[in-house]
């Protein structure tokens, strides 16, 4: 590691009034035990509640520290508005991460610590997701499925929490629009050559709030998006399209 480094921490927000203050404010904390600077970049993607508020009262007190994108007057999905996010970023390091509190930011420093000269990016996995049943279930499902399909060993492939070096995620081609996002995110770093690491992320009970996902919907979204993303794959590997 560097002396001097940026990190920035992404993350896309849907009516999360209960939760984004003190997500805003710890994820701010979390940088800061790092030693370096940082920035927290935010999608408000078109809430109804008063989350632009709260952000618009964040940004007055946190000026450059906090970046807020806004979406209006249209809701356009969680991968959309996260990679607005990263768009929006300007760290040589970015982090990944949902802003309804369940991950915990404070192990940023632990995730900085894991990086070296050959590494690119630091996949978190959730040791022991906290969540319904049905989520969890399904999860599980979809991980053991990206398993099969493309040949990756990462345990948990979906998580939102990931640490990556910013010139490579910038530079990606998100195409999802919806909870598929992390897992696209390590497909293409992964079949572009990107090295990693895992390391485990700690997952909270939903406090406040409810969940916008909707597990057999998004399960469906998700294979569906899976098998488009090995048809991509194959043919980036073949040469017949120079970009994932």
């Amino acid at each position: 590691m560097t002396t001097s480094v940026k990190y920035s921490v992404c993350m896309p927000a849907y009516n999360e009034e209960e939760n984004i203050e003190k997500t805003v404010r710890d994820t701010i904390a979390a940088i800061d035990a790092t030693g370096q600077v940082g920035e927290v970049c935010v999608t408000n993607d078109a809430s109804k509640d008063r989350t632009g508020e709260i952000l618009t009262r964040l940004k007055a007190e946190f000026a450059d520290r906090l970046v807020v994108i806004t979406h209006a007057p249209n809701n356009e999905g969680y991968g959309r508005a996260l990679s607005d996010a990263i768009k929006a970023s300007s760290g040589e390091w970015v982090a990944t991460i949902d802003s309804d509190g369940q991950f915990d930011i404070s192990q940023l420093p632990e995730f900085a610590a894991k990086i070296d000269g050959n590494i690119d990016f630091v996949a978190g996995f959730r040791d022991r997701k906290k969540d319904s049943f049905m989520r969890v279930f399904a999860d599980r499902g979809l991980n053991m499925l990206v398993r099969m399909m493309f040949g990756l060993r990462h345990r948990d492939t979906n998580c939102a929490f990931k640490l990556v070096r910013g010139d490579l995620l910038r530079g990606l081609n998100i195409e999802s629009n919806g909870f598929q996002t992390p897992t696209e995110i390590v497909l293409k770093l992964h079949f572009t050559g990107a090295k990693s690491v895992e390391a485990p992320a700690r997952h909270f009970k939903r406090e406040e709030g409810k969940s916008k996902l909707k597990v057999i919907k998004v399960s469906m979204d998700f294979f569906a998006f899976l098998c488009y993303m090995r048809k991509k794959i194959r043919l980036y590997k073949r040469g017949i399209i120079s970009r994932l």
